[in-house]
């Protein structure tokens, strides 16, 4: 007997023919995929739990390449104000206080609760705190790559990066055979670490063979203070140090030179645009379109929830596509078959997880999505792709099975109770607010 059968349902696989199975089905034992096909092959085998999707879409859950998930507790706090007004007078003395491990597992909880019922099967994560983060994936059965955040000034969890650099060796081996949670070293920035603590992260992930996640030339401050330090790209800093020596998820990459994009396609450097977060924060457009051109893979993450608002990564795909059409003034760029790709199979490979999920095939882990598209807004179907990036919102996902894990039935967690984090995350922001405006009348 297997464990799920999933009848009745319109397949897209993201594989690499883009095969699409109309009518299938999909069968999954323990955490793999088994079976895609027509019904009629499979009729005699009985199951643990059926699923009649009758006639809607599943596909590959979908993988946010950056984000901060505990911050969602921080969500709306401080918006419509310029970057350098937004961080040092709002955003970094509110950490200061508030970003604890008891709240850090409420802000995360809340947000992967918000990544799950709006599609996402996995997350690239660099945050504070990365074990009890660990704790809530297990608990939740979410997949991720946790990235430990490594400053070289003191941080809310660790007083100096030697002991963050500690720890996550530690916790790399302690979680390397975990099938769903990765832990990765995540200096900050070539602007919060030096030189020795970006050389000591970069020899880490070599060491371990596990990727290093890094925030590149997000902004043009950034940019032109790397020019007037070191006479060097952020890119090409970067570069003389040797940390692109390794597996690179690079974060955000908006300014990037011609010289730059030869480097990234060189050294292999692995791409995350976050559209959403850089309009807000006015931080400009990344250069997808030529770092594609370039070989060089591109997925989409969508920030924190305090730069960005939402963690749905249908928003994010649709921005995506239209913020790049009009950047480069072509319509015909970075097709909506694209956008899919670069949030599931394509994800994957940026990540580096893409032999085991990213597309629906049989011997792959069973991370996947149904999506209602019996509705209005979805109806008639010309092309999946389309709909899917301009016309779907999170909220249309009625299931969510990850790992094999149905961990979202029928829009109801199967694993968790939302309402008492929810509760816990208001009572942080009431906390939050009282404490600004302690602030403002001091």
């Amino acid at each position: 007997m297997i464990s799920i059968k999933i009848t009745n349902a319109y397949i897209l696989t993201m594989n690499e023919s883009f095969d699409i199975i109309e009518n299938g089905c999909l069968c999954i034992e323990n955490n793999i995929i088994t079976y895609i096909g027509d019904e009629s092959a499979v009729s005699h085998l009985e199951a643990h739990t059926v699923i009649d999707a009758q006639g809607n879409l599943i596909m590959p859950g979908l993988i946010n390449g950056h984000t901060h998930a505990a911050m969602s507790i921080y969500k709306g706090m401080a918006d419509d104000m310029p970057l350098k007004e937004w961080l040092e007078h709002h955003i970094f003395p509110t950490e200061s206080e508030f970003c604890t491990k008891e709240n850090v597992e409420i802000g995360a909880r809340l947000g992967i609760m918000e990544m799950i019922m709006s599609g996402t099967t996995c997350f690239a994560d660099m945050y504070y705190f990365t074990p009890t983060i660990a704790e809530i994936c297990k608990e939740m059965n979410m997949r991720a790559l946790l990235g430990q955040a490594i400053l070289d000034f003191k941080a809310p969890d660790f007083d100096t990066p030697t002991q963050a650099i500690e720890t996550t060796k530690q916790l790399i081996h302690e979680y390397s055979n975990n099938s769903l949670v990765q832990i990765i070293p995540a200096p900050h920035s070539p602007y919060t670490c030096s030189e020795e603590v970006l050389r000591a992260c970069r020899q880490l992930a070599n060491d371990c063979d596990v990727p290093l996640h890094i925030h590149v030339s997000e902004t043009i401050a950034e940019y032109n203070t790397s020019l007037a330090s070191h006479n060097l790209t952020p890119v090409q800093y970067l570069h003389s140090l040797g940390m692109f020596d390794g597996k690179t998820i690079a974060a955000h990459c908006v300014y990037i030179s011609d010289e730059d994009r030869q480097i990234m396609a060189q050294q292999k450097v692995h791409v995350v645009n976050n559209p959403q977060s850089n309009m807000k924060l006015v931080s400009g457009i990344s250069p997808v379109p030529l770092l594609l051109q370039a070989d060089i893979p591109v997925c989409l993450g969508t920030d924190s929830s305090v730069s960005n608002n939402s963690l749905d990564m249908f928003q994010e795909m649709k921005v995506a596509a239209l913020i790049h059409k009009l950047n480069q003034s072509d319509a015909a760029v970075l097709p909506a078959q694209d956008i899919v790709h670069m949030c599931t199979r394509g994800a994957a490979k940026v990540l580096g997880i893409d032999h085991i999920v990213g597309s629906l095939e049989v011997g792959k882990q069973a991370d996947i999505i149904l999506v209602n598209i019996n509705q209005p807004h979805l109806v008639p179907l010309y092309s999946i792709y389309s709909h899917i990036v301009y016309a779907m919102q999170g909220h249309d996902v009625d299931t969510v099975i990850i790992n094999g894990t149905i961990v979202y039935l029928q829009k109801q967690f199967q694993l968790v109770d939302p309402i008492e984090t929810m509760i816990d995350a208001q009572i942080i922001a009431n906390a939050i607010m009282q404490r600004k405006t302690e602030r403002e009348q001091q």
